[in-house]
């Protein structure tokens, strides 16, 4: 402990504080209770489109605040080299990965995929695709093409990548996006996969998607695991946002089997 001259108690120091605040996060992070509570926020909220309401760069970017701090703190630590994103939507999530990458240090290297881009995202991404630091590619996330592209864009980097999948959320969408472009990632690389919170919403909650309970992102990241040894859950992240789109859904590369 540290003394304070403006507090009445004493002040924990750097080492004391990250261990405390590590038991605040499992603790959180085991809370079904609350978690459960923020589900039912997270059903009132969209009421209202909370996820569409916010912007990065002055681009709409499609995330919850939880997310968008989230991802700060994956990119910080883990200093990714490549970004390669599938759903590209609005065009915000790129903008947040292309200016993350150059706070870390790096130039900014960040590959978009999605089967549509529409132009609005054309336009409002013009200040980053001109000058190279945003890619884009019209392309299903799974095909020879976008996978191709992919394999030229990370290159022979050994460096961690950052993999953001946020497109179709079908079960076998996402599984075909991780078998297909996960194995691509370097050691330590992280993959974030959007929309596992599917499976916590009320039943029926998206009558008019091809995904719901037991189709989705989370029951594509259950079997993608079970078939492949090289990535893990990083609990380091994966329940740390509170209200997040992504619980249970953030891998960690640890091994290179096929090496």
């Amino acid at each position: 402990m540290e003394k304070s001259a403006s507090y009445s108690h004493d002040i924990p120091n750097d080492s004391e504080f990250s261990q405390t605040r590590s038991l605040w996060r499992t603790s959180m992070g085991n809370s079904q209770e609350l978690r459960d509570k923020a589900i039912e926020l997270i059903v009132t909220s969209n009421e209202f489109q909370y996820g569409y309401q916010w912007e990065w760069c002055g681009v709409p970017v499609i995330r919850h605040p939880d997310d968008i701090v989230l991802q700060q703190e994956i990119m910080w630590s883990i200093k990714p080299t490549h970004v390669i994103e599938t759903g590209v939507a609005r065009g915000g999530s790129l903008t947040l990965s292309s200016s993350l990458m150059e706070i870390a240090g790096h130039q900014s290297k960040v590959l978009g995929l999605d089967i549509q881009i529409l132009p609005h995202a054309i336009e409002a991404l013009k200040p980053w695709t001109l000058d190279g630091r945003i890619e884009l590619l019209e392309s299903d996330s799974t095909s020879s093409i976008a996978i191709n592209a992919t394999k030229d864009f990370i290159g022979n980097n050994q460096t961690p990548s950052l993999l953001v999948l946020d497109s179709n959320h079908s079960y076998e969408h996402v599984l075909n996006e991780l078998q297909a472009l996960a194995p691509m990632l370097p050691i330590g690389s992280v993959v974030i996969v959007a929309d596992t919170i599917v499976e916590e919403m009320p039943e029926d909650y998206y009558p008019n998607r091809p995904w719901g309970r037991g189709n989705n992102p989370l029951t594509a990241v259950k079997k993608f695991l079970e078939l492949n040894s090289d990535f893990q859950l990083d609990q380091r992240w994966s329940r740390r946002s509170l209200m997040g789109e992504c619980r249970d859904g953030i891998l960690i590369r640890v091994s290179n089997s096929s090496a």
